[in-house]
């Protein structure tokens, strides 16, 4: 009988393997994500590539953000004739806009939609179960013979009342897996106090998981990307290091193991490797020689104008006028407040609002600023505000960057294949959720 085995890809990408199952989480192996804003510290070749899918049997996708849902790689001629020849299944979670699963059912691939606390069994020896978080997030739980593994993602598991929460309802885990570095805007280019306060708290944070669920050795993960753009780079400043994840876990009461690209280790032996913290040693203190990308041509305003009035149209009809415009009179919530937004590269500023649309502003303090691809890339994709959030190409303070949530970020909730509705109002959950979110959005904690 074969040993389970743990083999680190990239990213978030790691194979569990027992037996005949074989079990790839998150394929992102190349390229940019989150609209230009994220590249890999280290890319996968071709050959490499091919040698990984041809030995997986299942892969995991754990929500669509592009750093782990890549509908180009999948549509791609040579990895669709790989997978669908070895017949190998998709898990992914159950959602109200179906569309992962349809996009990948539309592809040919076979999918396992799992439901919250649904488990399956995908051989006699290896169960999985899939922990939805959030509106997107999820979470998989994987049980083979002596170990129980957690592969936590990007869930923003934080505090200590809801990882002892979780750990009531799933037990322990002797494997966690879990982001260690922050992955979102923090702050602006100036406050780089921010950014290694959000650095800190990762770390107190992945600390309490891997301490409330008692777990045996804590794999740090998700996070061997950089900055990429020439708008966001500033951000690596204070990002963790893999080394300073080792030091700060040192002599606790779990193993802590970084391992390093095509690394493979026996689960039940788990052990850091000095080559794997050199290698990425090495790979991060070349991050300001690593290609950087940059938005090259304007979008007009005449261009711009017309994907507002199409955003603002999808916004209204998909979402209650009555309730959007009673919160956008409650002046002092800011909700649905008219943002001014100044575009580097047109060397001016714009006012938007939902109701009014966009047009030419003479104000000299915006409450945002940012290039106009971004701001097209807004107004054209319901993920548009969630992806800015993320790669951190603008700027803004404190206090705007909240109005501005409290404007765009209704698109998150459209994104999830849910309305801002009297409807949602028997919802006081996903309510409980949505503000949630918001208010860690706001705080710049994501």
């Amino acid at each position: 009988m074969k040993s389970p085995t743990i083999e680190f890809v990239n990213h978030a990408s790691v194979i569990i393997s027992y037996e005949d199952v074989s079990i790839l989480s998150d394929p992102w192996f190349s390229g940019t994500a989150f609209h230009d804003g994220w590249r890999l510290m280290y890319e996968l070749q071709d050959n490499e590539i091919t040698d990984i899918l041809k030995k997986i049997t299942h892969v995991y996708i754990s929500h669509e953000h592009p750093d782990h849902f890549r509908p180009a790689f999948l549509e791609n001629k040579n990895i669709k004739n790989i997978l669908i020849d070895r017949k190998v299944e998709f898990l992914f979670q159950n959602t109200v806009d179906k569309r992962v699963v349809n996009f990948l059912k539309k592809n040919g691939y076979k999918v396992w939609e799992l439901n919250e606390n649904e488990k399956i069994n995908l051989s006699d020896d290896v169960q999985v179960q899939i922990i939805k978080y959030d509106f997107y997030d999820s979470a998989l739980i994987i049980k083979i013979p002596g170990i129980k593994i957690l592969n936590l993602n990007d869930c923003p598991m934080r505090e200590e009342k809801e990882i002892n929460k979780f750990r009531k309802k799933h037990g322990n885990f002797d494997i966690v897996l879990s982001q260690y570095s922050y992955a979102a805007w923090k702050g602006g280019a100036n406050n780089k106090i921010y950014r290694e306060n959000a650095a800190k708290e990762k770390l107190e944070s992945l600390e309490r998981q891997a301490t409330i669920l008692n777990c045996k050795t804590l794999i740090p993960f998700a996070n061997f990307v950089y900055f990429s753009n020439e708008l966001n780079s500033y951000m690596n400043d204070s990002i963790n290091t893999p080394e300073k994840v080792i030091n700060k876990f040192l002599n606790k009461k779990f193993d802590t193991v970084i391992l390093a690209p095509k690394e493979i280790q026996e689960m039940s032996n788990l052990k850091q490797n000095q080559a794997s913290l050199d290698f990425w040693k090495d790979t991060i203190n070349d991050i300001s020689l690593k290609p950087k990308d940059r938005y090259g041509k304007s979008v007009s305003f005449e261009n711009l104008k017309t994907e507002c009035e199409t955003y603002n149209r999808r916004i209204l009809k998909k979402n209650s006028k009555f309730l959007i415009f009673f919160l956008h009179k409650i002046k002092i919530m800011h909700f649905f407040q008219t943002i001014n937004i100044k575009l580097y590269d047109h060397n001016k500023s714009y006012n938007y609002s939902i109701f009014k649309g966009l047009v030419e502003s003479k104000y000299l303090e915006p409450d945002v600023s940012m290039h106009s691809q971004s701001l097209a890339f807004i107004f054209k994709n319901e993920f548009g505000f969630d992806t800015l959030t993320v790669n951190g190409c603008f700027e803004s303070s404190k206090k705007n960057f909240s109005k501005f949530v409290k404007t765009f970020g209704i698109g998150t909730l459209n994104a999830t294949g849910l309305s801002f509705s009297l409807g949602l109002l028997a919802e006081p959950q996903i309510i409980f959720t949505f503000f949630k979110r918001l208010k860690n959005v706001i705080k710049k904690l994501i």
